[in-house]
């Protein structure tokens, strides 16, 4: 029987088990750059959260560097200890950690307690953080095809991606949908609907064009004119 590949490195794992409960004061905590800042966002969840830690404290135990003082994990149940006028919380410190050991256990905790969005990734990706290997992908894929057009086109279209809080899973299938109705995968293809979706449509257009049986002439036209999709067509039952 094949044997999965460990999540963690041996010396990860040790240092796990090294981490400390400690009393830290909130004052000395610091945001990690790779944490979404919609996350700790004023929205009805966080209110919740807000309510339920001024009435009972912080329950459960945030995760932080200790030689950083960086948070791995427990931003929105600091930030809403501290809103609470809390001075200091109960987390786990773990020591040595390395800059890419740091940003394993920030998605191994951050995912299991709150599921980041395409968006949320992004904003990872573009921090130097780790993502899921089929999300790297999408990204290096999009820079690609933007590249094509001019370097440094890629990384400017992800950045838009992430500014409109979107994801670039949705833009990859937008283009390999795209690329299917037309016929045609060329570099020069995908470049140009990856342009019309960030310059004159959206992605979700696009998937909605195609679910709608929009003609490939009328689709090709548009992405190769800069404009939207015009025309009618008849839909058939299948």
């Amino acid at each position: 029987m094949k044997k999965n590949k460990p999540i963690f490195s041996a010396k990860l794992v040790e240092k796990i088990n090294n981490r400390e409960l400690v009393r830290v004061r909130i004052s000395k905590l610091k945001t990690d750059p790779n944490n979404p800042p919609e996350r700790v966002a004023t929205n009805r969840d966080f209110l919740t959260l807000r309510k339920g830690v001024s009435e009972l404290g912080v329950l459960d135990t945030i995760h932080f560097c200790g030689d950083t003082m960086l948070k791995i994990n427990g931003h929105r149940r600091v930030e809403a200890a501290r809103q609470n006028g809390i001075t200091h919380v109960i987390g786990y410190r773990y020591d040595d950690l390395t800059e890419e050991e740091r940003s394993i256990l920030f998605r191994h905790l951050n995912e299991t307690s709150l599921s980041l969005t395409g968006s949320q990734k992004l904003h990872i990706f573009l921090n130097g953080g780790l993502v899921d290997t089929d999300f790297e992908k999408a990204c290096h894929d999009l820079i690609r095809i933007g590249d094509s057009i001019k370097s440094g086109t890629g990384m400017k279209y992800l950045e838009t991606i992430r500014n409109r809080r979107k994801s670039p899973r949705t833009f990859m299938i937008g283009v390999q949908e795209y690329c299917k109705v037309v016929d045609n995968n060329s570099m020069k293809t995908k470049s140009k609907v990856l342009d019309w979706m960030i310059n004159v449509g959206t992605a979700h257009r696009i998937k909605a064009l195609v679910g709608l049986k929009c003609p490939a002439r009328l689709l090709k036209k548009a992405v190769d004119g800069k404009k939207p999709v015009m025309g009618t067509w008849e839909i058939t039952a299948v």
